[in-house]
């Protein structure tokens, strides 16, 4: 019988810490990640171009679609190529602990508000992002993307680079 009061105690304990909303956080962001990465792959397989056009006409529709009434979710860059994709305030301390390897989980877990929290996950540069995001661009792809965002700042990528942060905010309860 103690056992069981332990056990029931430890499960309230734990469902009332945050740490579920830290696991309904992380599990939202991944799919905003395979919601991204399915349509970018699938535009990539027409062309680079194609790629270019979801991601300025479908990836902030695709981010809004992964929100929860619970976890809301976007992406970040300290190069971005969006205007309004920048860090937040509350994200630049945990984006350098990130980068200084001083995290032993891959994300880090922040305090917003007194009544808020926040989450950073980093995106790193896979052999498929080099083509928008590398050194070697086709030109027609820069073109393109000189085009649309005329004050890009995401190139210069190297493979396994941190390219940005995928961000989770939630209310405490």
């Amino acid at each position: 019988m103690k056992t069981k009061i332990i056990i029931m105690s430890l499960f309230v304990l734990l469902s009332t810490s945050g740490h579920g909303s830290e696991v309904k956080a992380i599990k939202t962001i991944k799919k905003l990640g395979m919601s991204l990465k399915t349509e970018l792959k699938n535009a990539m397989k027409i062309s680079s171009q194609e790629a270019m056009k979801v991601c300025n006409t479908q990836a902030d529709k695709i981010t809004i679609a992964s929100n929860t009434d619970l976890i809301k979710v976007g992406r970040v860059s300290e190069k971005n190529r969006n205007p309004q994709s920048f860090p937040k305030k509350w994200m630049v301390d945990g984006i350098k602990k990130l980068k200084a390897g001083k995290v032993k989980k891959p994300y880090i877990v922040v305090k917003v508000s007194s009544n808020k929290m926040g989450l950073l996950k980093s995106i790193s540069t896979q052999p498929v992002c080099l083509k928008c995001h590398g050194s070697n661009i086709n030109p027609q792809v820069l073109k393109q993307i000189t085009s649309l965002y005329p004050e890009d700042k995401a190139v210069g990528y190297k493979l396994g680079d941190i390219r940005g942060y995928f961000w989770a905010e939630w209310e405490l309860k």
